[in-house]
């Protein structure tokens, strides 16, 4: 049973699983014309008969159901991220305990572990979330694995920043600030950021489903970490367009940061840039190791993908500055 089976990772999990030979049994909000080819249930995560209907008889449940991508006022409500994130998951993992299923799959972030100063985090790191969408991730595991203790296995997997077509986060965001010519370097471009494809992030999931750890295993996954000039670099080359020669002189973003603190950060400025121009590494080998899993989508294939996806629609909006 997948939550979420809509959404843009969950929906790429459904996609894996049929095609691995799983029976797909879907709990969605709004039926599509491709939910026909499983088994689909309507209802949300406030729902606790339709969740208890959609665990019956499941060997396992894939939690991907979660708000993230959202920006203004509303990204900054920890009511909002709350209600979804952890009163959501805490019905879905009590349904599926109740039902008796005996393996959940957690999708989280590596959010969770919030400024790391620039050590490669494993999964042993301190949780120190910021914001309402990291914490609520978290405090979401937490009320998972005080459930799940001694009745079900439970595989939280922490995701890197996921990208790909149907992508509505920071990596489209950028894309559309680059197209617009709207970008301008802050930083070197030297730190790095992991990335990781919704093929590879599906596929991930379905090697958790097929040998279930016992008790709770967390898990970083992401592929090989890439420089910001190389994303850069990678999106430019796919929109056809010359790298952005333009930079905010250190200076600069000093002024930037003390006035945004003396402004109360209104619109997060602060944060945003040191979230963009700090290294944000995981390590990812006790999942590749255990599950002998290798992403397959490079960096400028999946990013090249994207943006012919964008390109038939509407490319997104300025970036945010927070990859």
């Amino acid at each position: 049973m997948i939550t979420g089976a809509t959404g843009f990772l969950g929906a790429e999990i459904v996609t894996h699983a049929r095609a691995a030979g799983w029976r797909v049994r879907a709990l969605v909000r709004n039926p599509q014309p491709q939910a026909r080819l499983v088994e689909t249930l309507v209802g949300d995560l406030d729902d606790s008969v339709a969740l208890r209907r959609a665990c019956e008889g499941a060997s396992a449940v894939v939690h991907a159901a979660g708000l993230a991508h959202v920006v203004g006022a509303r990204a900054r409500d920890f009511a909002s991220f709350n209600l979804v994130n952890e009163v959501g998951t805490d019905k879905v993992v009590s349904a599926a305990l109740e039902a008796g299923v005996p393996h959940i799959v957690l999708i989280s972030s590596v959010s969770v572990y919030g400024s790391h100063g620039g050590a490669q985090c494993d999964e042993t790191a301190p949780c120190n979330p910021q914001g309402p969408y990291a914490t609520s991730k978290w405090r979401g595991e937490l009320i998972a694995a005080e459930r799940a203790k001694g009745r079900a296995s439970l595989t939280i997997l922490r995701f890197a920043t996921i990208y790909g077509e149907g992508d509505r986060g920071n990596v489209a965001r950028l894309i559309g600030a680059i197209d617009r010519g709207h970008f301008i370097w802050p930083g070197s471009g030297l730190n790095r950021k992991c990335l990781i494809f919704k093929e590879d992030a599906a596929r991930a999931c379905l090697k958790a489903l097929e040998c279930p750890s016992p008790g709770t295993e967390i898990f970083n996954v992401s592929a090989e970490p890439a420089t910001v000039k190389e994303i850069v670099s990678a999106i430019c080359q796919a929109l056809g367009r010359p790298v952005p020669g333009l930079r905010i002189p250190p200076v600069l973003l000093n002024v930037a940061d003390a006035v945004s603190r003396t402004l109360g950060d209104p619109g997060q400025i602060s944060h945003r840039i040191q979230k963009f121009v700090r290294d944000d590494v995981y390590s990812r080998s006790k999942f590749e190791n255990i599950y002998h899993f290798c992403p397959k989508v490079t960096l400028s294939e999946g990013l090249q993908r994207e943006v012919r996806f964008l390109r038939r629609g509407e490319i997104c909006g300025p970036v945010t500055l927070s990859l």
